[in-house]
């Protein structure tokens, strides 16, 4: 996609690379400050994360409590059914929840969360959008970066502000799939069906990622990740990558 652990690096990753931009200098020690994080979204891409009930000493965070209650409202004036709410545990991390809904045609299923940025003391809103069709999976995120490791040619992705908006953000994903001329598979409205849907999108996503030849894959990952500022520190992050790695 895209996990609160995975989105939240990415925005670790995002913001050293804004000040390596700015710096323009010692590239090899600036380079070392990104490599943990890209190891932490290379791991992460292959391992499973699940989703389970609330426990009952669980509940949506107070300081989170009113944006949940925000897209609830949002998501039933336009038309979308919650399904009910899930944590979401990945390997590393604590659990986080998850409100999951379904469009009406039950072709389009999502979430919505937080993300917390301790370094700046926010939370940000977060929804993800999801859609399957024959080989081929469409991805939409409402408020999240698009930063993520190599991904399939059959996963489709669209990132958007969450200024947006939830009408602009469903136009966009029904586009994604018009554009494929793809049908999307019909899920069941239940709260297990969407997180099934993200199991098989992980999956397929991590079989292809085992095929591909290991240095390729590590160059594409960096790419991913360091976008435009390859040219300047995306070698020097690959070279240290790899060094890790043979120390290992």
């Amino acid at each position: 996609m895209l996990t609160y652990i995975l989105a939240g690096i990415a925005l670790v990753v995002l913001a050293i690379i804004g000040y390596v931009v700015r710096m323009r200098a010692a590239t090899r020690s600036l380079a070392r400050n990104l490599v943990p994080g890209i190891q932490a979204m290379r791991r992460l891409a292959s391992q499973e994360i699940r989703y389970r009930p609330l426990r009952a000493d669980e509940s949506i965070p107070a300081d989170a409590a009113y944006l949940f209650d925000q897209a609830q409202r949002e998501l039933t004036a336009q038309g979308l059914v919650v399904l009910g709410d899930l944590m979401e545990q990945a390997p590393q991390g604590a659990p986080a929840p998850t409100r999951w809904f379904i469009d009406k045609t039950q072709t389009v299923c999502g979430w919505f969360g937080v993300v917390r940025n301790k370094a700046k003391g926010s939370i940000n809103p977060v929804m993800m959008f999801f859609s399957e069709g024959r080989d081929a999976f469409f991805i939409t995120g409402r408020g999240t970066t698009g930063t993520a490791t190599a991904q399939p040619a059959i996963n489709h992705r669209v990132w958007l502000e969450w200024d947006v908006g939830l009408g602009e953000t469903l136009r966009r994903h029904q586009a994604q799939i018009a554009e494929q001329r793809a049908v999307a598979t019909q899920q069941a409205a239940t709260l297990d069906a969407g997180p099934a849907l993200v199991g098989r999108l992980r999956d397929r996503t991590a079989r292809w990622r085992a095929a591909q030849p290991p240095a390729e894959l590590l160059e594409a990952d960096v790419r991913g990740l360091v976008g435009d500022n390859w040219d300047y520190i995306g070698p020097t992050v690959v070279q240290l990558l790899v060094s890790d790695m043979s120390k290992s």
